[in-house]
């Protein structure tokens, strides 16, 4: 017998015998996040039909199974993708553009501008690409989103390969770009709803962008067209002072008590920032299906504040990470929000174990799938689920030694490190090679844009 067919014998099985599948991840250690954070050593996880079918030790997995596709970690450390729970990602093209300004400044002297002229569904395409291609090479598998023209977002995510939830609502109460009326916003929702019935990695919100943008009619359409749809609500809550004090003047109310009384809590609900919600207000929203999404970065950059994060976890909220656009956080990484998470809290708490590695990961993971609806998806890697997952090389010097892989990814990662990337069972980066993005293509674009928008 032909020495290559020999090979395939162990255990008795012979390689025609074996389970054909799609890939097979040779795993060094693996991070399955759920259930309770559980580390493993020298396993395969088997995807096959864009989910993780077995969990099996190398030579048991060898015997086994045969694969159309390989990722070798047996140096690396495999783990669910991260997820980025609040950006914009059609902004992508805005890096840099109005830094070292306040919130009120930027956005009415240098983004807004910016934005009524030159967003085009051609710019929202090649804008959202780009900021993709990061959100890939930074390890993340899901975003959620809030921005205009989606549709050209969603021709982004369909031709990338990565899961999304889009704000196909994003609802302003002043004209910007080629959107002038609330309910041209809502309109755009209904036909995007039909344009992604036949993506499958994408599903919508609708995103009144907060409460000093919308006024109280449109917020009460936002609401209804959400129940009705059975849409996640995603908005900015009590991002600065000012927004408070807006608020309370125009209504009476802080911002969570003025949405309160307009039912918005009554359907899912996720709000980035949460820097000034006050302690009353937990009394009308931990009960609620409402998560946080923390975006310490752009709040530092812009001087907005940092969130209470020990009043979220006292009230059992459900928290996750967001970079917000790169206009205000000027990169798309997780990892580099979670390691800010851990050490300023520490410092601004007094206390060296306060959010401890293992539960920040979780946050940049399994709680990101549940503040999205998806837990039940992805967001652990266990049987059943669907494979979004990404490993980190951890073979050279500058990472070793690895004694604790949570402590590891917290405090010493590199986003250089994201080595491979799989998102829906299909391989979209490997050996940090992006397989569904032409880089070089993107550097022409961006240089081009650059030249547009700084005339």
């Amino acid at each position: 017998m032909d020495k290559t067919e020999n090979s395939g014998t162990e255990k008795g099985f012979t390689k025609s015998q074996k389970n054909k599948v799609d890939i097979i991840i040779n795993c060094g250690i693996l991070l399955c996040i759920a259930p309770e954070n559980e580390v493993l050593k020298d396993k395969s996880v088997v995807i096959d039909k864009s989910k993780i079918i077995d969990i099996l030790d190398f030579e048991e997995c060898s015997g086994k199974y045969i694969s159309t596709q390989t990722i070798s970690a047996e140096k690396q450390i495999v783990m669910p993708g991260f997820i980025n729970t609040h950006t914009h990602i059609g902004m992508s093209y805005f890096k840099g553009l109005g830094d070292d300004l306040p919130l009120g400044k930027w956005l009415n002297e240098h983004i807004w501008p910016a934005e009524s002229e030159h967003i085009s569904p051609e710019f929202i395409y090649d804008s959202a690409l780009h900021g993709i291609a990061e959100h890939i090479k930074n390890g993340m598998t899901m975003f959620n989103d809030m921005y205009f023209i989606n549709q050209e977002t969603a021709k982004a995510c369909n031709k990338t390969g990565i899961r999304a939830v889009l704000g196909g609502g994003l609802i302003l109460d002043f004209p910007m770009g080629r959107f002038h009326k609330p309910e041209e916003y809502v309109s755009n929702l209904y036909k995007l709803i039909d344009f992604v019935s036949d993506i499958p990695l994408i599903n919508l919100s609708i995103s009144p962008h907060s409460v000093y943008t919308v006024s109280q009619s449109s917020w009460e359409l936002a609401i209804k067209t959400a129940q009705k749809e059975n849409l996640i609500i995603h908005t900015h809550l009590c991002e600065t002072e000012k927004e408070v004090n807006d608020c309370k003047e125009k209504y009476g109310k802080n911002p969570v008590e003025f949405l309160h009384g307009l039912g918005a809590f009554e359907t899912k609900f996720i709000f980035a920032h949460g820097i000034y919600i006050e302690d009353s207000d937990f009394e009308l929203i931990k009960e609620k299906d409402c998560s946080v999404a923390i975006n310490l970065h752009s709040n530092l950059k812009l001087a907005s504040g940092i969130p209470p994060i020990n009043k979220y976890i006292k009230n059992n909220m459900t928290i996750s990470f967001g970079t917000d656009g790169v206009a205000s956080n000027n990169t798309l990484s997780i990892s580099d929000e979670i390691a800010t998470a851990a050490k300023l809290y520490k410092a601004i708490y007094r206390d060296p174990s306060f959010l401890p590695a293992k539960e920040l990961v979780k946050m940049a993971t399994l709680n990101g799938a549940k503040a999205l609806g998806k837990e039940d998806m992805i967001g652990s890697i266990e049987i059943g689920k669907k494979a979004d997952i990404i490993s980190i090389d951890i073979n050279n010097f500058q990472c070793q030694p690895v004694y604790d892989p949570f402590s590891y990814i917290v405090y010493s990662m590199n986003r250089q490190n994201i080595s491979n990337v799989v998102i829906d069972g299909k391989i979209v980066m490997k050996d940090k090679k992006m397989l569904t993005i032409d880089e070089e293509e993107l550097l022409e674009n961006v240089i081009k844009y650059k030249g547009v928008i700084r005339g």
